[in-house]
């Protein structure tokens, strides 16, 4: 598919099916995702694929600290929508109140298929050194896109998710990673399962008036 193309097809999957990801396109996305931009080119990236009796694990750990609520804590914590700009939280509450109205009855699905992280076969969890700086997230949100945009363009879907780093200990002590690195974000990828609702839902973008000045 072009470009464009690629762009308008990227979406957030929410329920994955169990057919996996071969390691030959893992790393076709990889190639594709370390040429984005990076500050000074120092690439402060670090990506740590987990797949097969590795993500259960991290999926069985994950699925135990909820049951015994035990209260999230990501080393690279998201902004609350109640820190957010007026601008944020209301698009926060139009795709909330969207999502709602679109599931219905099946609303509660989301959380389920959240709780064992999407039913995702592969986690591409993207690490950051310790006390980065907003140059060092930037960059990595730039090679995060990159990789979805990769993954999109041969056919892979994905969702990028604060979830999947929830517990981070238990992913630096599954995953081997020392503490000089952070995990910032992991992005799911597989491909959706066909009869899964949640996977029809398309969030809607701001009109260009809403957040673009051009000055002449």
């Amino acid at each position: 598919m072009d470009f464009k193309e690629t762009v308008y097809n990227r979406h957030s999957t929410r329920d994955f099916s169990s057919k996996s990801v071969s390691t030959e396109d893992i790393h076709t996305i990889i190639d594709m995702a370390k040429m984005a931009p990076s500050w000074a080119n120092d690439q402060i990236w670090k990506v740590v694929v987990a797949t097969g009796k590795t993500l259960e694990k991290i999926k069985e750990r994950h699925s135990q600290a909820l049951l015994n609520g035990i209260p999230g804590q990501s080393e690279f914590p998201p902004l609350h929508r109640t820190g957010m700009g007026k601008q944020g939280q209301q698009n926060v509450t139009i795709w909330s109140n969207s999502l709602r109205t679109f599931l219905g009855k099946n609303a509660e699905q989301m959380a389920i298929d959240s709780a064992h992280l999407f039913n995702a076969p592969s986690v591409a969890y993207l690490l950051l050194p310790n006390s980065p700086s907003l140059w060092s997230a930037y960059d990595l949100g730039a090679f995060g896109q990159t990789l979805m945009l990769a993954a999109t363009s041969i056919g892979i879907d994905s969702i990028p998710a604060a979830e999947f780093v929830q517990y981070p200990q238990d992913l630096h002590d599954i995953l081997d990673v020392d503490n000089n690195y952070i995990f910032g974000i992991g992005i799911g990828l597989g491909y959706k399962k066909d009869n899964a609702l949640i996977n029809d839902f398309r969030s809607k973008r701001m009109n260009n008036s809403d957040f673009l000045t051009i000055k002449y």
